[in-house]
Formats: structure tokens, sequence, C-alpha cells
């Protein structure tokens, strides 16, 4: 089967790991475009959606306002906080894919403690759109001050480099926020990081209803983050924290393998997995 990966904006690039899951892990062929390709045998819509006369399927990654509600096939929506808002009740939730068996996903134990922060943008646009830059850039100069600690923050780069700045760091974190986690803590746990973001019950009830398992994150509102690192920098080495993350990659080979994620979607395309 051969599967077009349609989208109209960059949506953290996952429709392209989606696209190249399906390529490494299963026998069948996907591809991204913004431009529909009728030669294409199923039309995986990401956010919106255009006319065509294939089977096709949605998944949503963005707030409400931002995607095409009015679709009439099989629609999808992210586990993360979008799976608990009423405007997506009808929607399967799926997990976001990350293939961490490459490269550079490798596990690297720095010998220094190194706190990366990588929002994806500066400023707030809506409730759940707010990676806390301002706040959480302040709080990172203030520890990088008082504590025997290096910082990253990771902005305007590629995503090639920001895996490769996250992979030398012993800490992660995701943003503090909102009440969600994001593809930054997917990576971080799959790097074996520490990783930090605030995450409400409900999301957490999201992803233990696919995995059985709550999401292995440090959960810290941005009040409580300045005196969390301090405490986690005082308490622990960078071999304490690099042992502790080898056990956040463990848990991502058990309940977040790429190789089991990719599945979900080809259940949506109603295709058989195989290799």
């Amino acid at each position: 089967m051969i599967i077009q990966q349609y989208k109209r904006s960059p949506i953290a690039m996952a429709p392209n790991e989606i696209a190249k899951c399906i390529n490494k892990y299963t026998r069948h062929t996907s591809f991204v475009d913004s431009v529909l390709h009728p030669e294409a045998d199923f039309i995986h819509f990401h956010n919106k959606s255009e006319f065509i006369n294939l089977p096709q399927a949605i998944t949503y990654h963005s707030e409400p306002e931002k995607v095409n509600l009015n679709y009439k096939y099989s629609k999808s929506v992210i586990a993360q906080y979008h799976a608990t808002l009423p405007e997506y009740a009808g929607c399967v939730p799926v997990r976001n894919i990350i293939d961490f068996y490459q490269e550079s996903f490798n596990f690297y134990s720095p010998e220094k403690i190194r706190i990366g922060f990588s929002p994806s943008k500066k400023m707030k646009s809506s409730e759940w759109n707010d990676k806390g830059y301002r706040e959480t850039r302040k709080i990172l100069e203030k520890v990088g001050d008082l504590m025997d600690v290096e910082i990253d923050i990771i902005s305007g780069v590629s995503l090639e480099e920001v895996i490769e700045r996250k992979q030398k760091c012993s800490i992660i974190i995701d943003e503090c926020k909102t009440k969600s986690y994001h593809r930054s803590a997917l990576e971080g746990l799959a790097l074996g990081k520490m990783t930090i973001c605030s995450i409400g019950e409900d999301v957490q009830e999201v992803v233990k209803n696919i995995t059985g398992q709550y999401l292995p994150v440090e959960n810290v509102d941005i009040s409580r983050l300045e005196t969390f690192l301090i405490e986690v920098v005082e308490k622990f080495s960078a071999q304490d924290l690099a042992e502790l993350g080898k056990n956040r990659r463990s848990w991502m080979e058990t309940y977040w393998n790429p190789k089991d994620v990719i599945v979900e979607y080809l259940n949506l395309y109603g295709v058989v997995y195989a290799k």
C-alpha cells in the first residue's frame, strides 16, 4: 500500500516521522506532500483535509480552531492534551511516534550536569500553546548562576541539532506551563534523560489507556521548577542522572516502541501490520 501523509504546516514534523517509520518498519510505502497524489492508495490527512475520492483518515495535532473538524471519515487525535478536549471526543487517540532506533538517539552520559530546554516558540498563542519561555529561561539562568551546572537553551536550529544537543544533556525540560507533554518530552525520555514537564491527571489517563502505564516524567509546575532543579542538582551527580535516564529509555523501548506505535496508524488505514 502507498500512503500519502498530507500536511500544510510543519506540525512538529510528526507526519514525516510517521512516513519514515512506515517505510522502515512495515512492508508499506509512505511519503509526505502538501499536494494530493491521486495515485496513492490511502491519504492520511493531518489537521486539514481536501476532497479526494480515495480511502482516507485524519489525525489532529493542534487546537480545535486550527483544524478541519467537519470531517466525515476516520478521525484520530494525538494522545496529548488534545485527546481530553470535548471537540475531539469522537476521535481515536494515537501516540506521537519517535523513531529512537537511530544513531542520533544513542545513549550518552555527560560528565557534568547539563539542563536542556528547546521551546518550539517563545510567545504564548493560546491557553494550551504556551512554552513558558520567558519564565523558564529566567529560572534556568538563575540555577546556572547558583549551581555548578551547564544550561543549554535550544532555539532556532534544525531538528537534527536539537536532538544532538539534547543528547549531551542530563535533564530535559519540555514545558511547565500547561498540563500536557509534547514531542520534546518523548525525545527526552527516548534519549535517556530525566524529563520534566507539567502534566495533568487527565492527560496521564490518556497515556495509561493506551500503554497501561503513566508517562515517566517529573511532574513539575513552573512555580516549583527552580526549587526542583536545585534539589536535583544537590542530590544527584551526572552519573546518577545517567542511571535514572537508562530506565527512561528502557520504558520507551517497552511502552512506546516505534515498531508498536506504527501499528496504531496502520489500523487507521485498515491494513495488516507486517515487517
